[in-house]
């Protein structure tokens, strides 16, 4: 399934602020601990009195001093204004910044056409989050000025992250997936929602695999014998889960045994390149029931972009980049995928767990 890309809401300044915000609380952090150490540090202290007394020569309009000389905070406003642009050019954003300016018109008249409003009271509400994100109304002053970025600015981005935000809510309660959209996407893509749920114990030689699966079979406890037995550190306590997979997910050898495998079923001693399993088939996901949520946010995604490229189709849109290869629609959607990715991203980290484990 494709992952439809994110929308760049704020400019490079407007991130850079965010960014900011969240150092800043880092730092403060940082300081406290330092503090407390500095305090037991008489020549730290006496460094800290320099430092202040260093900063004391600085005005407010003065960022530096180098032998004597200033550098201005005017100065420093257009080199920020500079490395922005610079960067931007660096990357080729006109097109996309272009875009998103139109996206930025379209989704506008939409939310007018649909009667649907960002007020005064809102955009306040997510402003005063910020400043409270920041440290407070004077570090969120000084973070602004910092990065050049002005208040009406900042806030007419904060509007703008609104009015997306309403407007994909407005989407998804406006237009339903039903039932047998949903089954026939399933249908039509089975083998993609195939899943199971397992556990294993890993051992490093087969003599210890075939006594682990004869105690097994003998009926001792499965989950007793995992932490025991298991090499897999990161589940050996917790009967050697692996939660839900997907076909691909791990090696070939595991993957095929557990695909093949019922539920309840215990495998004989399966050799990997990490060594070897004995699985557990707990579960066996593969009706519609057990994906309908996922298939539900992919339908809604796409949805939503056919949505957008209808605003796009019947509008009257003129710009430098009209005669070139049309430009990719950026909208902001949820990662349709971050379920089915989150299980991936689980189940191989396990994997490469398991491997880094059995190799130490």
């Amino acid at each position: 399934m494709k992952k439809t890309n994110k929308l760049l809401t704020l400019m490079l300044a407007s991130t850079m602020l965010f960014a900011a915000c969240d150092n800043n609380n880092a730092k403060s952090e940082e300081a406290a601990t330092n503090t407390q150490v500095e305090e037991k540090t008489n020549d730290k202290a006496t460094d800290n009195a320099k430092a202040d007394d260093a900063s004391q020569k600085l005005d407010a309009n003065t960022v530096a001093m180098v032998n004597g000389e200033v550098i201005s905070k005017d100065d420093y406003k257009k080199e920020i204004d500079f490395y922005g642009s610079y960067l931007a050019s660096q990357e080729n954003l006109k097109a996309s910044v272009v875009q998103i300016m139109i996206q930025d018109r379209l989704i506008a008249e939409d939310l007018k056409k649909n009667n649907i409003k960002i007020t005064d009271q809102e955009v306040s509400d997510a402003f005063m989050q910020a400043v409270t994100a920041a440290g407070g109304q004077e570090q969120f002053d000084k973070l602004l000025d910092d990065y050049n970025f002005d208040v009406d600015m900042y806030r007419e981005n904060i509007k703008k992250n609104l009015m997306y935000q309403k407007h994909k809510e407005w989407f998804d309660e406006t237009h339903k997936v039903t039932d047998e959209e949903i089954n026939e996407y399933f249908e039509e893509n089975k083998d993609q929602f195939q899943r199971v749920d397992a556990s294993h114990i890993l051992v490093e030689d087969e003599a210890t695999a075939k006594e682990v699966k004869e105690k097994l079979d003998n009926g001792e406890d499965w989950d007793k014998l995992a932490a025991e037995y298991s090499k897999d550190t990161m589940n050996a306590n917790d009967g050697g889960n692996l939660g839900e997979f997907a076909q691909g997910d791990m090696v070939k050898e595991f993957n095929d045994a557990a695909f093949s495998m019922k539920a309840g079923e215990i495998s004989d001693p399966i050799k990997t390149q990490v060594g070897y399993h004995i699985i557990k088939l707990n579960k066996v996901l593969d009706n519609v029931e057990d994906s309908k949520e996922l298939i539900t946010n992919t339908l809604m995604e796409q949805k939503y972009a056919d949505y957008f490229k209808e605003l796009n189709e019947n509008a009257d849109i003129v710009s430098e980049f009209s005669d070139k290869a049309e430009t990719e629609t950026i909208i902001e959607t949820e990662d349709t995928n971050a379920d089915e990715n989150k299980e991936e991203t689980e189940s191989t980290e396990v994997d490469e767990d398991a491997d880094e484990d059995a190799g130490n």
